[in-house]
């Protein structure tokens, strides 16, 4: 891709694809996740990744590893390490809304 682009942080579904494949991104995966309250993504890993999460709004429980938890709340920077197993779940009352971003190396 040789073409810078703006894309606009909002909307209320679940996730957002904000870079991949289908923009032609030769080096980075993001997302934009909006969650409810009590709602989570699902224990998932990134294999070999990193993997960045920007909280925008709201508050987060990041549990990794064997029972580690992160509390995370607006305007917190969480970095993942590659394979390990993680989970983000919303733990406040209001919608949690952050950007995830990983590398493709």
């Amino acid at each position: 891709m040789k073409k810078a682009f703006l894309l606009k942080l909002s909307g209320n579904q679940k996730f957002k694809r904000l870079l991949g494949s289908h923009f032609k991104v030769k080096g980075l995966r993001a997302g934009l996740v909006t969650l409810k309250p009590k709602q989570e993504v699902g224990k998932h890993n990134t294999q070999n990744k990193e993997e960045a999460l920007i909280i925008l709004k709201g508050k987060a429980i990041v549990s990794y590893g064997r029972d580690k938890k992160i509390k995370a709340s607006r305007h917190m920077f969480v970095f993942i390490p590659p394979r390990v197993s993680h989970n983000v779940k919303n733990s406040g009352s209001s919608n949690l809304q952050y950007v995830y971003l990983t590398a493709l190396c």
